[in-house]
């Protein structure tokens, strides 16, 4: 009965009208999967598949062996090299809590979702995650909940269930050497746990954000897909979703500090004359203009946005979802990276579910946006300087924020910005002679002298006397 079912799925597809005919939905051939490497355990090249079924036992057959293929590769079985070994123990509220298994002097400047103790940190990936306890010569590292999912997903990482004297940590002493610490295990009776199963680890540390030891699966999702994209991906100070947002101290940007003769006389010496309009009349007074500059001033009258790094009306604390929970650092800056001291983040993260939550408003766009400190385009940059970098500075904005929006496992980023188009002048480029449209010339182009005109001159006339 299963030949014939199949038979009839293979030729139902005959009389398809074609608009609703996709390829994608198509059976894919994974009989390319039967050459898998045991060794390496590495995926090889995608093969060919067929794009018209025609029902007879041949197809079925290769259909058959295509299934089979994908069912070996699904139970594959994937081991630890001793390289990249690195095995870890689980102390958070599904087992043994962390509080009874290990004194308070083990866990000093650790956060309270800090559930996963390793043995060893083999591998680059620990330079952008985990953290070390202060106060111990020798301490051991410590992950968080979606730092210990992505690494056992990874294969990275073997997770325990822990017993009472799994943890070696708390016999280390400074004042002993590793021969006396390991005659002490070899007399004591050492329970090692039980192994941990991919299974249990996703039901242990997926579940809402507001819980201990727990990460959502729309925040695991996009944490997950930036660190395969190798950014180093740190929770925010905002995390937890149950506590009130803040809105954090803006600081002066290097670049942006002024001298002290700037800040003492610069309000004299400031441009700050507001051109005021007659009730009647043209916008632009009838004179002689030697720049662009007076002209354009005068027939601006629509009031324009002008960003500040103090508002003169703060919004309120930014709510869930609408709140920074990730900072990102570009994969550039991994050699140089120190989790002790990481500096200013490149992207600042939110992530909403597309499916529990509505199309932001404009008050919370202004309160997230508010949230994240004064970083406008620095023009002393090469990308930000110059009059050909209007765009990347536009871009950029005084205030910038990536919003993660994931819909069923599909994430979608989208850059918001504090952007103020009025900032950028372009009439002042005429003035100085710099459009790039007209060149780099003083004179500002070809005028009417430079053109060829009707007056007297050599050439052929018809003058009397000419023959």
């Amino acid at each position: 009965m299963a030949d014939v079912d199949e038979d009839a799925a293979l030729t139902a597809g005959y009389n398809q009208p074609a608009e609703d005919h996709d390829p994608d939905d198509e059976t894919q051939d994974f009989r390319f999967l039967s050459f898998l490497n045991t060794k390496s355990g590495q995926l090889p090249k995608r093969g060919e598949k067929d794009f018209e079924p025609h029902g007879t036992k041949h197809q079925d057959s290769i259909l058959e062996a295509s299934r089979q293929a994908m069912h070996d590769a699904l139970a594959y079985t994937r081991i630890h090299t001793d390289k990249n070994y690195n095995r870890g123990f689980y102390y958070g509220e599904e087992g043994l809590s962390r509080d009874e298994a290990i004194t308070k002097d083990w866990a000093q400047d650790l956060d309270d979702d800090h559930c996963v103790v390793l043995e060893t940190t083999k591998g680059p990936m620990f330079k952008g995650m985990g953290k070390w306890p202060k106060g111990k010569a020798r301490p051991s590292l410590w992950l968080l909940p979606e730092e210990a999912l992505f690494l056992v997903e990874r294969g990275n990482l073997d997770l325990w269930w822990p017993g009472r004297s799994s943890f070696r940590g708390v016999y280390e002493d400074p004042s002993e050497d590793e021969e006396e610490v390991n005659k002490i295990l070899e007399e004591e009776e050492r329970d090692e746990g039980i192994p941990m199963s991919l299974q249990a680890a996703y039901s242990i540390f997926l579940g809402n954000d507001s819980e201990r030891d727990k990460v959502s699966l729309e925040r695991y999702t996009v944490y997950a897909h930036l660190r395969r994209m190798g950014y180093i991906v740190l929770r925010a100070p905002e995390w937890d979703p149950s506590k009130p947002g803040e809105t954090p101290n803006f600081e002066n940007i290097p670049w942006q500090e002024s001298s002290i003769f700037n800040r003492l006389f610069g309000k004299f010496f400031a441009d700050n004359n507001e051109v005021e309009h007659s009730a009647y009349g043209p916008l632009v007074k009838p004179g002689m203009y030697r720049s662009y500059n007076s002209i354009y001033k005068q027939i601006a009258i629509i009031p324009r946005h002008k960003p500040s790094p103090v508002p003169s009306n703060p919004a309120q604390p930014p709510e869930d979802p609408y709140r920074v929970v990730f900072h990102l650092w570009k994969p550039s800056r991994i050699p140089t990276f120190a989790k002790s001291n990481p500096g200013i983040p490149d992207f600042r993260v939110a992530v909403v579910d597309a499916r529990s939550s509505s199309v932001p408003s404009l008050t919370d766009v202004v309160s997230l946006l508010e949230s994240t400190p004064w970083d406008p385009p620095n023009p002393t940059l090469p990308g930000f300087k110059g009059p050909a970098n209007i765009y990347p500075r536009v871009k950029h904005g005084w205030r910038n924020v990536v919003l993660a929006v994931i819909d069923q496992g599909v994430i979608s980023y989208l850059r918001l910005g504090e952007v103020a188009f009025g900032e950028e002048k372009l009439y002042e480029r005429f003035d100085q002679g710099t459009s790039p449209w007209r060149g780099k010339n003083p004179g500002g182009g070809r005028g009417r002298g430079g053109a060829r005109g009707r007056g007297r001159g050599r050439g052929r006339g018809r003058g009397r006397g000419g023959k």
